[in-house]
């Protein structure tokens, strides 16, 4: 048996009934996480009537390409940064139509980034939704596959969060 059980994942099905109950549907932008997010969500059976769809934006010409980004945020405050995340989650959701999008960017390690003085570990998570779009900065500690799996279970949490307070 692998890392994961075979049951499904708790904190993904709890999203999941919120966005059904609402109508609801969202997208992933996982540069990162890698498909992390997308398979927890994907994990719950049902899961195609709120999960809208994802992207894996490694490459970051394929995010300006994709989703009509300002090459220009990305020069003036690099990948990993709140401008240039928010800016994915947000052309993310306009690109889909889809009611909520995820977006984040980080540094995984083992090594820093050539381009950026950040530490590894250093993330940012947007989420943009009906309401407008909150961006969160963190310093996740571990191996790479620890800082990823810490990104998929916080950009969970922070779309749980958005959708428990919007009533």
């Amino acid at each position: 048996m692998g890392r994961y059980p075979l049951e499904v994942d708790e904190l993904a099905a709890r999203v999941g009934e919120l966005l059904v109950a609402r109508g609801q549907k969202v997208a992933v932008s996982e540069t990162t996480a890698g498909g992390l997010i997308s398979a927890r969500m994907l994990s719950v059976p049902g899961a195609s009537r709120w999960y809208d769809g994802g992207l894996i934006p490694y490459a970051g010409a394929h995010r300006w390409e994709q989703l009509g980004l300002d090459r220009e945020i990305a020069r003036e405050h690099g990948a990993v940064s709140p401008q240039w995340v928010t800016a994915t989650a947000e052309g993310l959701r306009r690109a889909l139509g889809c009611d909520w999008a995820l977006a984040e960017s980080g540094i995984a390690g083992p090594q820093g980034s050539r381009r950026s003085p950040k530490p590894v570990g250093s993330v940012v998570i947007a989420l943009a939704g009906p309401a407008g779009t909150r961006c969160e900065e963190h310093l996740f500690p571990g191996s790479r596959v620890e800082v990823m799996e810490q990104i998929a279970e916080r950009a969970l949490q922070l779309l749980a969060e958005a959708l428990e307070g919007s009533g």
